[in-house]
């Protein structure tokens, strides 16, 4: 386990470390990307397009507390590299539903080891052990900020 004492990272808060680590993942993502013309603000969509498909585009911005806009312009980019179809929903035609194309199937497993991959690393330093307990706690401040959000969200 590493000497916390001599961090750079000791006497940093909570939010400071857990931007912290957002910002290498995305740095390392942004890395691996580059040679399928991908970048990390397309990487969540994918993900969650190869575990479920026909998802609205609506219901990513939701999931991902991201607004609209910006996931409207990371699926238009996956669009024009030719990972993702949006078909428009027949029953409402304001609704766009979002589809894996061929290309984006056959990527599919390399974005999953790389998320492996990440997830790997961030273990790392954590005795196997010791990992269900880290992610319920890390899974428990999740919940707690997007319950948060919610309340502030409704007034």
């Amino acid at each position: 386990m590493p000497d916390t004492t001599k961090s750079c990272v000791a006497e940093m808060p909570l939010g400071a470390m857990i931007s912290i680590i957002n910002r290498t993942h995305f740095v390392a993502l942004n890395e691996q990307l580059r040679p399928l013309g991908l970048s990390a603000g397309q990487f969540p969509i994918l993900l969650c397009l190869i575990k479920k498909q026909n998802v609205m585009q609506d219901t990513l911005a939701r999931h991902f507390r991201i607004d609209k806009g910006a996931i409207a312009r990371a699926v238009t980019k996956l669009e024009d590299a030719g990972y993702v179809k949006r078909i428009v929903d027949p029953g409402d035609r304001r609704a766009v539903r979002l589809f894996l194309t061929p290309k984006g199937e056959e990527i599919a497993s390399v974005i999953e080891q790389i998320d492996h991959e990440w997830e790997e690393l961030m273990y790392s330093c954590i005795r196997p052990e010791d990992r269900p307990q880290f992610y319920l706690l890390i899974r428990r401040i999740a919940d707690s900020c997007c319950e948060s959000l919610k309340k502030a969200e409704a007034g």
